[in-house]
């Protein structure tokens, strides 16, 4: 294919700006900072002749009107963990705008419309909402999520409302019955790719994953006069409650356990906490593997709790279910890597997608790129721009393929 100068890292310079103040970047789901965002790269795509909207679940969607039929829809998300990189989510959305442009440099009119979509709210990071749009855009029903809340009690409708957006509303974005392939280009977000010295990760699959909100009660009481053996200190029950999740993790090879969030109340150095709440994420290689972990996790928990005299709450927050990728768009991508000149090498992805979510949908696939040092969620986060621009054209390649027939 003929050469050209490749904006993509520029690209990614430029929308890492877009953060609140802070290590890394942070761009949490509903901001001003992700809004700032969304506006810039909405600019960028419109320079190439795309279409955009924000749609009801606060998913941008740029659309290259071109051909018919249903959309190849590119995409990842813009939203970010707090202090995060400026490559995970992002090298998706704008790696997905540089193959539409590299196929226009190329001279390439696709039979079929191309889309390139930035998911509201893949990471969790606020409302405990996690890949809410692309869930909103294949058509799961958001509308009674209204009353979480974030960090500063902030709930998600009042969120969504300065984006003149509402939970019930987001039944509008389902879009996934003009769909008719998914791409996505990732960060690897882990050393496998460095390991074996491989510049491109074709997917083969997505784990299983549940996560929970845990709340350990027991009683608040002063933490002077209550007899060590009369409390019902709920922060300790909870401490031994981790400690367990990760003892559970640890047994099981290819299983991951991880508690990422905890808070005690009432919050006082001399009162003995009353609740405790914590979140639990579990991540196994298949569904029999995750109904196990599950389960364990719930009884280990559950024990403890008997025997602190305390009691336990188990919200379930989210559970995907293990998601293949399409075999056929596999090979496409291998074939392209080859065209390349790339090493890849097949590999299953232990963090979560919105692919994970379209992949129950229609055919989907991920490409992998390497993470120095597997580094992810940290302003520590890099993927070199060859990395960045080699992903860019095996998504190029791709939908080249899917839109052209073969002669």
């Amino acid at each position: 294919m003929p050469d050209r100068p490749r904006p993509l890292p520029a690209d990614l310079e430029a929308l890492s700006a877009f953060s609140a103040p802070g290590p890394g970047v942070t761009r949490l789901a509903w901001t001003p900072e992700l809004r700032a965002g969304y506006d810039w790269f909405a600019g960028r795509c419109e320079e190439a002749g795309m279409a955009v909207e924000i749609d009801a679940a606060g998913n941008l969607v740029a659309r290259w009107e071109v051909g018919e039929g249903p959309a190849l829809v590119v995409g990842s998300h813009l939203d970010t963990v707090p202090s995060g990189g400026r490559y995970d989510g992002a090298l998706g959305v704008l790696g997905g705008l540089e193959a539409v442009r590299l196929l226009q440099a190329w001279g390439v009119t696709p039979t079929r419309p191309i889309w390139v979509v930035g998911f509201m709210d893949e990471e969790n990071a606020r409302f405990n909402t996690a890949l809410f749009g692309s869930r909103a855009f294949c058509g799961d029903d958001l509308s009674d999520l209204g009353d979480r809340t974030d960090a500063d009690g902030v709930t998600l409708r009042d969120a969504m409302a300065a984006w003149d957006r509402t939970p019930e509303g987001t039944r509008a974005a389902a879009r996934i019955g003009e769909v008719g392939h998914y791409l996505e280009l990732h960060i690897e977000q882990g050393p496998g790719l460095d390991l074996a010295g491989a510049q491109v990760g074709v997917v083969t699959s997505i784990v299983a994953m549940t996560g929970y909100r845990a709340t350990v009660t027991g009683q608040a009481n002063h933490a002077g006069t209550t007899p060590m053996g009369a409390r019902r200190d709920a922060l300790s029950g909870a401490a031994r409650m981790v400690l367990a999740i990760r003892e559970l993790g640890r047994e099981r090879p290819h299983h991951t356990t991880n508690v990422g969030v905890m808070s005690a109340s009432p919050g006082s150095s001399n009162v003995i906490p009353g609740t405790a709440s914590f979140t639990i994420d579990l991540r196994a290689p298949d569904d029999d593997a995750i109904a196990a972990l599950d389960a364990d996790c719930a009884a280990r928990l559950r024990a403890i709790a008997a025997e602190e005299g305390l009691e336990l709450e188990l919200e379930r927050v989210y559970a995907m279910e293990a998601v293949p990728m399409d075999p056929q768009l596999a090979d496409l991508i291998a074939s392209a890597a080859r065209d390349e000149e790339a090493s890849a090498v097949a590999m299953p992805s232990g963090a979560g997608h919105d692919a994970m979510v379209l992949g129950r949908h229609v055919p989907t696939a991920m490409v992998f790129v390497p993470s120095r040092d597997g580094i992810s969620h940290s302003p520590d986060e890099f993927t070199t721009a060859e990395h960045c621009e080699l992903g860019a054209r095996i998504l190029a390649r791709v939908l080249m393929r899917l839109t052209i027939p073969a002669t």
